[in-house]
């Protein structure tokens, strides 16, 4: 009996195994902004190779530029009344931390927003585009906005995140990627970052910490409030 059982584990972990390694990377998704076609998975929500699962939703915003969408977060995004604009239903409370007018990359957004009916208390920190992707994707007519995404009541940073803008004849094509279970605690060590990585940041350990159901729960909050803000953006921005 214990034999059969040892086979049957040692069969499960094979096919899940096999089955991880037919699963796109996210190396691979990372490259994608740099395809000019529209790409099979534009929106949607899979899990990739490493474990993490990859939410992907593209919203258009007809009469909104690259410029206004990048204005939103650098210039005008200051108060919780601005927050809830964005969101009226989902947004609760924000603030900032080391914001300086005109610039997003180091700046720390602190929120607190509903995702899938469950109050979410986050720290969005902005980086560069290379630090999340490996590269940049922004040019003349596209603008590239990236973050780690951490918890506000602790140090632990839990995904990762892009939302890239890029212009067309008659208004803007948004297209926003998550990748959840990237773990990292921000005030820890290298070394201990290392350690915590190989207990947290594999497909195994992943598949127990993030789900699908997180994922479109996340994609229907991400397409409401782009939704929203494309609404907003053109009157908004011409007031200004």
């Amino acid at each position: 009996m214990k034999r059969f059982f040892f086979y049957t584990l040692l069969f499960i972990l094979i096919v899940v195994l096999v089955n991880q390694f037919t699963l796109p990377s996210r190396h691979s998704t990372h490259k994608d902004f740099n395809d000019p076609n529209y790409l099979d998975f534009e929106s949607g929500v899979q899990r990739l190779r490493d474990g993490t699962i990859e939410v992907s939703s593209l919203v258009n915003m007809p009469e909104v530029t690259s410029n206004m969408f990048r204005w939103w977060f650098t210039d005008y995004l200051q108060t919780t009344e601005h927050y809830k604009m964005w969101h009226p239903e989902d947004h609760v409370w924000m603030d900032w931390e080391h914001k300086k007018s005109g610039e997003i990359t180091g700046s720390h957004h602190l929120v607190h927003e509903y995702i899938g009916g469950e109050l979410s208390k986050l720290r969005i920190q902005f980086a560069w585009p290379q630090e999340i992707l490996g590269y940049d994707p922004s040019d003349e007519n596209t603008i590239v906005l990236c973050a780690r995404v951490g918890e506000l009541d602790s140090s632990l940073n839990i995904a990762e995140m892009c939302h890239v803008a890029q212009d067309t004849p008659w208004g803007i094509e948004l297209r926003s990627r998550f990748w959840l279970g990237v773990v990292s605690d921000r005030e820890a060590a290298k070394w201990q970052n290392f350690l915590l990585s190989l207990v947290v940041n594999n497909p195994i350990s992943r598949r127990f910490t993030v789900s699908e159901i997180q994922g479109f729960a996340l994609q229907k909050h991400c397409i409401e409030e782009m939704s929203y803000l494309g609404n907003l953006l053109p009157t908004i921005y011409n007031l200004e």
